[in-house]
């Protein structure tokens, strides 16, 4: 699910406007309440800013660390539905003309999944709250913990969500491989049936045709880094008939180490390209301990998996 309110216009207007609410250190301390981010995010309605926003010291909320160390604070909804956890993640665009808040968010109904949400709340020149940008995410390691990363001119921001091995191999994959595998079971189909069939679907072609469960991991549960994407806000095109795209993959070296033994080739061979990913790469994470390499020198890498492993 994604959507781009009418209001985003107003929001990347042009900066210095009159008409701003607050100035940029007092609105620095005032933060959408869990209940209005709720509400928002549930009924797809405008909240007056007088009941939307908060002290910030006000939340009874846990620290959370950026992909850089920084803090930012966490707070919790819980109703007899779900739990939500809101992650105040910060930042805003340099060419914002009216106060923004952008948001993570993890959604848990039950169960073990815990689904990610980007937003970006906007206060209108009418001083209400209301949703800029919404875009779901996925559950865990298959594309979940999504978090806003930074932001730059024209309605940009980066965002990072986390990958399985699966993933991280086929980093431009965007099919959700879960509810395709679960719909084939249903259907009866055969392993040879349901190979033939997901190998037409994959756009673009999965790499040495290695599918997700049966040749790489793809679990919930299965984090092996994660994949770092621009995404712009107002519908103009990253990629050619997107409005977004994959710049960059950040591994987890011991979770791809941890591979090697693993029953399936495409894990395996992860595993084997890790010394010259992280000859390439540069230091990432709070602990510079992850590996960071653009979309177009891990791409290279990753298409000398098979041979580095022999397969």
């Amino acid at each position: 699910m994604k959507y781009v309110l009418s209001v985003i216009c107003g929001f990347l207007a042009i900066a210095g406007s009159p008409e701003r609410g607050h100035a940029h250190n007092e609105i620095a301390q005032l933060v959408p309440s869990p209940g209005c981010i709720q509400t928002i995010l549930n009924q797809d309605t405008r909240v007056d800013a007088v009941q939307c926003l908060v002290e910030l010291a006000a939340l009874d909320a846990r620290e959370g660390r950026t992909h850089y160390g920084l803090a930012y604070p966490v707070a919790e909804v819980q109703t007899d539905q779900y739990r939500m956890m809101i992650h105040y993640t910060g930042g805003s665009f340099p060419d914002a003309a009216l106060n923004n808040w952008p948001l993570s968010i993890d959604l848990n109904f039950g169960g073990s999944g815990w689904f990610s949400y980007l937003m970006v709340l906007v206060e209108t020149r009418a001083a209400k709250i209301g949703s800029g940008f919404v875009q779901q995410a996925g559950d865990r390691c298959n594309d979940g913990h999504a978090r806003w990363d930074r932001f730059s001119e024209n309605g940009n921001g980066v965002y990072m969500r986390s990958a399985t091995p699966f993933r991280l191999v086929n980093p431009l994959d965007e099919l959700n491989w879960r509810a395709v595998d679960t719909a084939m079971m249903f259907d009866g189909k055969d392993d040879n049936e349901r190979r033939e069939e997901m190998l037409t679907l994959a756009d673009p072609p999965l790499y040495q045709s290695w599918l997700p469960y049966h040749d790489l991991e793809n679990c919930a549960i299965c984090c092996a880094g994660e994949i770092v994407v621009m995404q712009n806000m107002i519908g103009t095109e990253i990629e050619p008939g997107r409005d977004h795209g994959v710049i960059g993959v950040i591994l987890d070296p011991q979770a791809i180490a941890e591979l090697a033994t693993s029953e399936k080739i495409g894990d395996r061979c992860l595993a084997a390209g890790l010394d010259e990913a992280a000859a390439k790469a540069e230091p990432s994470g709070p602990d510079g301990e992850s590996l960071y390499l653009s979309r177009d020198s891990w791409l290279e890498i990753r298409d000398g998996l098979a041979a580095s492993c022999g397969e």
